[in-house]
C-alpha cells in the first residue's frame, strides 16, 4: 500500500487503536494498515482477551470486527462500556455488508461509527482519525 494512499491527512500517529476481532486475517489486515498509518495498535481475539485488555490500557479508539455469529458486537460493546475508564472510548464496529437495519441498529447501540465488509482503508484510517480528535 503506496505512502500516498493513506496520505497525511490520515497519518494516526500518537493514536492507540484496541482491535478487537475473532478472525486471524482480518485481525492482521486492521493491524497492518493502522500501524502503516502510524498507530499503536494493540490486539485481541476475543471478546474476555479484549476485556481483560481493556481493564490495563486505555486506547484512543476501539475498533471491533467480531463475527456475530460468535460474539454480538452489542453485547461487548455493553460489556466495555460497564469497565472503569471505557464509558467513553470511541468505537467503530465492522459487520458484514448487505445485513438490512444493521448500521442503524451499530449506531443506536453506543457505536460511534459502522463500517461494512470489506472495509476501506482510507475510510478505516479517516473515522480513527476523526475519532480519536474528538476524544481530545
Amino acid at each position: 500500500m503506496p505512502e500516498e494512499s493513506l496520505g497525511a491527512r490520515a497519518s494516526l500517529r500518537d493514536i492507540h487503536v484496541f482491535v478487537i476481532s475473532d478472525d486471524s486475517e482480518s485481525r492482521e489486515l486492521l493491524r497492518t494498515v493502522l500501524e502503516y498509518a502510524g498507530a499503536l495498535v494493540s490486539v485481541a481475539m476475543s471478546e474476555r482477551a479484549a476485556l481483560a485488555g481493556l481493564e490495563a490500557l486505555r486506547p484512543d479508539v476501539l475498533l471491533a470486527d467480531v463475527g456475530e455469529r460468535d460474539a454480538d458486537p452489542v453485547a461487548l460493546l455493553t460489556r466495555v462500556r460497564a469497565l472503569p475508564d471505557c464509558a467513553e472510548i470511541p468505537s467503530i464496529v465492522v459487520t458484514a455488508d448487505g445485513v438490512p437495519g444493521h448500521r442503524a441498529r451499530m449506531l443506536a447501540s453506543g457505536f460511534q461509527e459502522h463500517l461494512s465488509r470489506p472495509v476501506d482503508t482510507w475510510e478505516l484510517c479517516q473515522l480513527v482519525q476523526q475519532l480519536a480528535a474528538r476524544r481530545r
